[in-house]
């Protein structure tokens, strides 16, 4: 764990530094939506698998994953709206910026679609829904540990 902490502690410098190579309050905009874009991938993609866990130790119940993870599933779904509207205002015009918007759009939409594959296993407990649910899962840390810069 103090690996990956300091892994990410190093991505959101490096993310700083890359911001502040311009100037003016735009690139300082860009700094904090950068790390906060990728510090809410992060930690939704933990929170997911805790949850996970949680319900093969018999801490959570069907139910209670289901709601936990409906509701990561809609802060995505607002996040998803939020980044979508910003590269469609104008707002962001830079190549370098709307490719991270667009990574983490989709990202974003594979963790909901992590969440919703352990909805399902934590309903059915069929393997195949856990086998469906741990492909998405290590997708998804690939996608965003090369988004971050963060060796696999």
């Amino acid at each position: 764990m103090k690996k990956w902490m300091l892994a990410f502690g190093m991505v959101m410098l490096a993310l700083t530094v890359s911001a502040q190579e311009g100037a003016g309050k735009d690139n300082k905009l860009l700094q904090a939506f950068n790390s906060f874009s990728a510090a809410t991938l992060y930690n939704t993609y933990g929170i997911i698998g805790s949850i996970g866990d949680g319900f093969g130790a018999d801490a959570y119940d069907a139910e209670t994953v289901k709601n936990l993870l409906e509701a990561q599933k809609s802060l995505m779904d607002n996040l998803v709206k939020v980044m979508e509207e910003l590269k469609t205002s104008g707002s962001v015009a830079d190549s370098v910026t709307v490719n991270y918007i667009n990574s983490s759009v989709s990202i974003m939409k594979n963790l909901k679609e992590q969440a919703r594959l352990m909805i399902d296993y934590s309903r059915t407990k069929k393997r195949q829904a856990l086998e469906a649910y741990e492909k998405q899962r290590n997708t998804n840390w690939k996608d965003i540990s090369h988004l971050m810069g963060i060796p696999e």
